[in-house]
C-alpha cells in the first residue's frame, strides 16, 4: 500500500511541476521589480542521517538556507556545522534542546540555554568561526514565541517565527507513515495542518520563512518537489535575515495573515481553477458572465486581485473569477490591486 501511494504521489508531483511550463510566465520585466525570496528555516539538527542529505539538494538548486541549531546535536557533529556555514548557509541559535524550553519558560533559563548553545556553536566551528562572526545572530524559540529573546548584555539577535510552517514531523497530521503530500499542501496548496490559521507560500510570497525540519526523512522527500515548483515559480531561495529586519526585533509574528498590499505594476499570476468556475465582466455576483463552466484544472493568467476576486484574461476578454475557485501559481501579494 505505501509503495502505491508513493507512486501516486510521485506521478502526482510530476504533474504538478509541468503544470508550470503550460501557464503563461509573467513578463520578464515584472518579474525582475518582483522579487519571490523564500527563507528556508530547518530546525533541531544537525543530524547525521539528514543534514547532509539536506545540504546536497540545496547545493543542487543553488539555495542558501538557515539552520536552527540545538546545542545538545552538535558533539560529534562538528564537521556538518561547519560545512554548512561553508557552503553559503546561516547558522541560528535554537536553545540546547526543546523540551521544558517552551515559550513561557523563565528568561533566566531562556538565556543559559541559550549562552551555552552559543558557546557550543562557537566551539564546534573551529576555522569557520570567522564566518559565523560576520553573519547578524539569529534566534527562533522552540516552538515559536509570542516575544523576542530575552535581553542578554551584549547580545543583539533578530528572534524569528516562521510563516509557512510545512508540518514536516506530522504533529499536526491525521494521517501516519507516508504523508509526503499533506506536507506539500501545507507549502503550496490547502494547508490540512491546524486549521484555517495557516497560509503556504504563494499567499506569503515574496520573504516568507518557511519552517522545516532536519531531524527525520520527509524533508528529503518533499523538497526537491516543492523547490522545483517555487523555482518555476521565479521564486530564489536565501538565508535569513531578510532586508529590513532588525536586530533586536521579532519581524515575523505567529499566526499573523499574509499582506495584501498594492502589488507590483504589470506581474501577472498563473493560476489553475480548483473546481469548475464562472468568468464574470465584474467582480460581483450578478455581474454578466463572459465564461460559464469552465472545468477544474484549467490554467489561466491573473492579472489582477482584490479581496475576494482574480482579475483574469479569457479568450481575449478581461474578467473576473471568485478567488475560492482558485490556486495560485505565483506571490499572490505580488499581483496588482485592481479595481473594477
Amino acid at each position: 500500500m505505501n509503495h502505491l501511494r508513493k507512486l501516486f504521489f510521485i506521478a502526482f508531483a510530476l504533474t504538478l511541476v509541468g503544470a508550470f511550463a503550460a501557464v503563461q510566465a509573467p513578463s520578464a520585466q515584472a518579474q525582475a521589480a518582483a522579487p519571490f525570496r523564500i527563507y528556508l528555516a530547518f530546525e533541531d539538527g544537525p543530524t547525521q542521517w539528514y543534514t547532509p542529505g539536506i545540504l546536497d539538494i540545496l547545493a543542487q538548486y543553488n539555495a542558501k538556507a538557515t539552520f536552527f541549531i540545538n546545542g545538545y546535536q552538535i558533539e560529534g557533529r562538528e564537521e556538518i556545522l561547519q560545512r554548512t556555514i561553508r557552503e553559503g548557509h546561516a547558522l541560528a541559535n535554537h536553545l540546547w534542546e526543546e523540551p521544558g524550553f517552551y515559550t513561557g519558560s523563565p528568561d533566566e533559563r531562556i538565556i543559559a540555554a541559550y549562552l551555552r548553545t552559543e558557546t557550543a556553536m562557537r566551539e564546534a566551528l573551529g576555522d569557520a568561526l570567522p564566518i559565523y562572526d560576520a553573519q547578524p545572530k539569529l534566534f527562533r524559540h522552540p516552538g515559536g514565541s509570542a516575544a523576542p529573546l530575552p535581553y542578554i548584555e551584549g547580545v543583539n539577535v533578530i528572534t524569528y517565527n516562521p510563516n509557512v510552517d510545512s508540518d514536516d514531523c506530522g504533529w499536526f497530521l491525521d494521517s501516519s507513515g507516508f504523508y509526503d503530500d499533506d506536507v506539500l499542501a501545507n507549502l503550496m496548496g490547502d494547508p490540512v495542518s491546524g486549521g484555517g490559521d495557516r497560509w503556504n507560500v504563494y499567499e506569503y510570497g515574496d520573504g516568507a520563512v518557511v519552517a522545516f525540519h532536519d531531524i527525520n526523512r520527509v524533508p528529503g522527500r518533499v523538497l526537491p518537489v516543492f523547490m522545483e515548483a517555487m523555482t518555476a515559480a521565479g521564486a530564489t531561495f536565501h538565508a535569513l535575515p531578510r532586508p529590513g529586519d532588525a536586530m533586536n526585533t521579532m519581524p515575523v509574528v505567529l499566526g499573523t495573515p499574509p499582506q495584501e498590499g498594492p502589488g507590483v505594476p504589470g506581474y501577472t499570476m498563473p493560476v489553475e481553477l480548483r473546481d469548475t468556475a464562472f468568468v464574470r465582466a465584474a467582480p460581483y455576483e450578478g455581474s454578466e458572465l463572459l465564461a460559464i463552466g469552465l472545468p477544474a484544472g484549467t490554467h489561466l493568467t491573473a492579472t489582477g486581485r482584490n479581496e475576494r476576486w482574480y482579475r483574469v484574461s479569457v479568450d481575449g476578454q478581461t474578467g473576473w473569477i471568485w478567488r475560492g475557485n482558485v490556486r495560485p501559481r505565483g506571490a499572490v501579494p505580488n499581483l496588482p490591486y485592481a479595481q473594477p
